[in-house]
C-alpha cells in the first residue's frame, strides 16, 4: 500500500517542491495550503503520516497539531523555520513526534518519514469514544457530545478540554499538561482557569456534579478521566 503524507504549508513553492519529493520516494501526497483545508483532508483522506508548517494564518500549525491529536495517533512532523529550543519543545509537548527545521536536505526529510512510518501503531484513537455501556459518548471529529442518548453543547474551549481528559482516561494529567495539551498554554498562572471549566464540563456531563463520576480530582496535582 502507497503511504500517504499529508503536507500542510501556506508556502506553495515548498509544497510544490516538498510534493515532488514524496512523489519520486514512492509517497502519495496530500497538500492543503492552509490549517482548515489541512484538517479536513485529514478527516476524510485518513493520512499515515504528517508534515506541517507552524505559522499559518487563522487556525495555525500549533492548532491543527492539537486537532489531529483528537482522533489520531498518526506521526507528526513540524516542518517549520522556527528552531528556537522552546518551541522545538513546545511543538513535542503539544503531541508532535518529531520537529525539523527549514531549510531542510531531502535525505533527512525522507528519512525521517520512513522511520516514523515503521513506527505506526496497528490502532488509531477511535473516531468516538464510548463511556458506561454509551451513557457518557464523545464524537472527537464531528466535535459532539451526548450524555444518555441526548447532546450537550460545549463550548470549543470546553470540548477541547473534555477530549484531552477523556483520551487519556484513566491516566492523571497534570494541570500544566491539560493546558499544553487541550489549548496550548505554557503560563503557569493559566492554571487557574482550569478549575472553572471543570466546574462547567462537570455541570454538563455529570449526573452528580458534586460527586462526579467522569472528571475526578487528583488533589494536588491534576485531573484523571475516569476509564469505565
Amino acid at each position: 500500500m502507497v503511504e500517504r503524507i499529508l503536507v500542510v504549508d501556506d508556502d506553495v513553492r515548498l509544497t510544490t517542491t516538498i510534493e515532488a519529493i514524496l512523489k519520486d520516494a514512492g509517497y502519495a501526497p496530500l497538500v492543503a495550503h492552509t490549517a482548515e483545508d489541512g484538517l479536513r483532508l485529514a478527516i476524510i483522506r485518513e493520512p499515515d503520516l504528517a508534515l506541517l508548517d507552524v505559522m499559518m494564518p487563522n487556525m495555525g500549525g500549533w492548532e491543527l497539531c492539537r486537532r489531529l491529536r483528537d482522533f489520531s495517533d498518526l506521526p507528526i512532523i513540524f516542518l517549520t523555520a522556527l528552531s528556537d529550543v522552546k518551541d522545538i519543545v513546545r511543538g513535542l509537548e503539544i503531541g508532535a513526534d518529531d520537529y525539523l527545521v527549514k531549510p531542510f536536505k531531502r535525505p533527512e526529510l525522507l528519512a525521517r518519514i520512513k522511520a516514523h512510518l515503521r513506527r505506526v501503531p496497528e490502532s488509531r484513537v477511535p473516531p468516538e469514544l464510548v463511556f458506561g455501556e454509551g451513557e457518557l459518548v464523545i464524537d472527537l471529529m464531528k466535535r459532539g457530545v451526548e450524555v444518555h442518548g441526548e447532546a450537550v453543547e460545549l463550548t470549543p474551549r470546553e470540548f477541547d478540554l473534555l477530549a484531552t481528559l477523556a483520551r487519556h482516561s484513566g491516566r492523571v494529567l497534570t494541570k500544566q499538561e491539560l493546558l499544553r495539551r487541550a489549548w496550548g498554554l505554557e503560563d503557569e498562572d493559566a492554571q487557574d482557569n482550569l478549575k472553572p471549566y471543570i466546574h462547567y464540563l462537570r455541570k454538563k456531563i455529570e449526573e452528580d456534579s458534586a460527586s462526579p463520576r467522569w472528571i475526578l480530582t487528583a488533589r494536588g496535582v491534576g485531573y484523571r478521566f475516569a476509564d469505565a
